[in-house]
């Protein structure tokens, strides 16, 4: 008899990832697709098509239930997915009931961000830890807040959207419309955005060539910026002062045992190294002794938002609503 499963779906801007999840947390199967996002329709018709096929393809056991992961404002209690920045989302969409009278199981959606923490609380750092908060960086920035053993929800399934953090009044305009959010200066998509604005004042800078032949990454920048490249220090040296200033204050303000980190942005050491010095000296005393550390997630971060909407799917309870 095959081992139980649930399916997982992570819908970014981009691309949907679909996998069979064991409730060990293995993914005993997954698929790649691409989204298209013309319009709200055309890109429902999308995540259909690719939930579709997987399902068509796998030869497993039936899946018990139905996990989404989406970008946006999501009530996961009713399953309803309300809008989206980067996607055409603009009225309210009921994804799960759909999704639960067409296969005829549960399903639960709940904003990618908050699923992914779900997943650090049953996979991961949770399993030692009642008390943390999940930093992931990428093209975006991403927090889920954990304390007492519960994810902090906010009253509109909100809460957490660190990269709107402002922390520069002046500073670039982000997606989000206003000034300064700590997202375009620290993220991966908002370095590489910034590069992009200010090669014309440093001509000399080595980031053209990278910017040229389409290889300009947040680890170029980094590698640069060792090297003294004026415009690499730059946008590094406001990367890691942003988003140092965003991390001492949630430290000051929630009093976290540990914070666990995730993404692309991350992964090469660089930017973490370089504000783990300021996030582990400049708190008060209190809070900062009672930080255990900044931590790698031991989740793959290619996979933790599959295993986040797996992880709602395992969470559902008998009127599909999700419990965490």
């Amino acid at each position: 008899m095959s081992e139980p499963v649930v399916i997982g779906m992570d819908v970014g801007a981009t691309k949907i990832l679909v996998g069979a999840v064991t409730q060990a947390g293995d993914i005993l199967a997954s698929r790649l697709f691409k989204i298209n996002s013309e319009t709200q329709a055309i890109t429902l018709r999308s995540i259909e098509a690719s939930l579709e096929n997987f399902i068509r393809d796998w030869n497993g056991s039936p899946p018990l239930a139905i996990g989404v992961g989406l970008v946006g404002q999501i009530d996961p209690k009713a399953g309803i997915w309300f809008e989206a920045i980067n996607l055409p989302i603009r009225s309210p969409v009921l994804l799960a009931e759909q999704l639960s009278d067409h296969y005829k199981v549960h399903a639960a959606l709940d904003n990618d961000v908050h699923a992914a923490t779900l997943a650090e609380m049953r996979w991961g750092i949770g399993k030692e830890s009642m008390d943390f908060i999940y930093l992931n960086i990428g093209t975006g920035i991403a927090a889920g807040l954990v304390f007492n053993g519960q994810l902090l929800r906010g009253t509109q399934n909100y809460a957490g959207e660190l990269g709107h953090t402002v922390v520069q009044p002046d500073g670039p305009l982000c997606p989000c419309g206003r000034r300064g959010c700590v997202e375009p200066i620290a993220s991966g998509g908002g370095m590489l955005a910034r590069v992009q604005e200010l090669l014309v004042d440093y001509p000399d800078s080595m980031l053209h060539a990278h910017a040229q032949s389409d290889s300009l990454t947040a680890h170029s920048i980094f590698t640069a910026a060792d090297t003294g490249d004026p415009l690499a220090i730059k946008i590094s040296s406001d990367a890691v002062q942003a988003l140092s200033i965003v991390l001492i204050n949630l430290v000051n303000l929630l009093n976290p045992e540990w914070i666990v980190y995730g993404g692309g942005t991350l992964s090469d050491g660089w930017l973490i190294e370089h504000v783990r010095v300021d996030v582990e000296s400049r708190p008060l005393l209190m809070t900062r002794k009672s930080l255990k550390g900044l931590l790698p997630s031991r989740l793959n971060p290619d996979q933790v938002g599959l295993l986040g909407a797996a992880c709602l799917a395992w969470n559902v309870n008998p009127s599909g609503g999700a419990i965490e």
